[in-house]
């Protein structure tokens, strides 16, 4: 857990975006990035990585928090 937390907030653009999905449910890419403010092509990147960790997922062109992901949104808001 504490290593994922470090992974997140290792970039503030990943806390964004999972913040972001945490508020907002499931969000497209282009809206993530106009929310975010981060370049598209970074945003594809974050969201590749936090696929690749099960922190979100996608579905129907949208992405989500996993379970796991809802996990750590709350393991980090505590900190």
């Amino acid at each position: 857990m504490e290593e994922l937390a470090g992974f997140i907030n290792g970039n503030v653009n990943r806390r964004k975006i999972l913040e972001i999905l945490a508020s907002k449910g499931a969000t497209d890419a282009g809206k993530i990035s106009k929310i975010a403010r981060i370049i598209p092509s970074a945003t594809t990147q974050i969201l590749e990585d936090l696929s690749s960790r099960h922190l979100i997922q996608k579905t129907d062109d949208k992405y989500s928090l996993t379970e796991d992901g809802k996990i750590i949104v709350d393991f980090i808001r505590s900190l």
